[in-house]
């Protein structure tokens, strides 16, 4: 049975997998706990430590990111998928570059009044959600992987949607550009609380033709 290593986001926690893990009967899944880890490599380090047989993997925002991380440092990894984690893109089509920046600016507002409830090991990761780029996470990635990105708006999206709407445009043109296998899934961001069944039936078809 192949190991199956899954990989919460920012301020998520294992039990997220819950509805997802009894879909993927084939795969032995591990769900750890990425709480108080603030940096890539500290917690690449900590998967290292896990002891892991080669394990496949999926992981969802911040995680699906940290996946493709742990291909660049394991590029014999069987596959990662990642749901929808790509960094942001280089470009926002639709959009001129002042209201890039003018959405930009709103929307760190918002973040800065939400981080004020936070708590503090959940704000550390900012960072690493602010600075990473499409091209940063993809480009030079040899292992199989499959970029799973959300077609729909959360609700708390919707007020931002030409930026949203802009930026997943953007996500998609580069994610083409650096050669990943692309799918639009017919969800939002929180498509692992939405649709666990479409996405386990994505992954196995995706890891078992490996």
């Amino acid at each position: 049975m192949r190991d199956l290593l899954l990989l919460h986001g920012a301020g998520g926690r294992p039990d997220d997998w819950a509805g997802f893990i009894p879909l993927m009967p084939g795969f032995r899944c591990t769900a750890p706990d990425l709480t108080g880890l603030s940096t890539w490599e500290a917690m690449l380090d900590h998967l290292d430590g896990l002891g892991l047989d080669n394990p496949a993997v999926v992981g969802h925002s911040l995680g699906g990111a940290l996946g493709i991380k742990w291909a660049h440092r394991h590029p014999e990894c069987p596959g990662v998928v990642n749901l929808d984690g790509h960094g942001h893109p280089s470009t926002y089509p639709g959009l001129s570059a002042d209201e890039v920046a003018t959405w930009k600016a709103k929307l760190e507002e918002v973040f800065d009044e939400m981080a004020k409830q936070m708590p503090p090991e959940h704000v550390a990761l900012r960072p690493l959600i602010d600075d990473g780029s499409v091209h940063d996470f993809y480009d030079g990635l040899t292992t199989r992987h499959l970029a799973v990105v959300a077609a729909k708006l959360m609700s708390a999206q919707e007020p931002f949607a030409d930026y949203y709407n802009a930026m997943r445009r953007g996500v998609l043109a580069d994610l083409t550009a650096a050669g990943a296998r692309v799918t639009e899934f017919d969800g939002t961001h929180a498509m692992l609380q939405e649709k666990p069944a479409d996405l386990a039936r994505l992954t196995t078809d995706f890891l078992q033709a490996s």
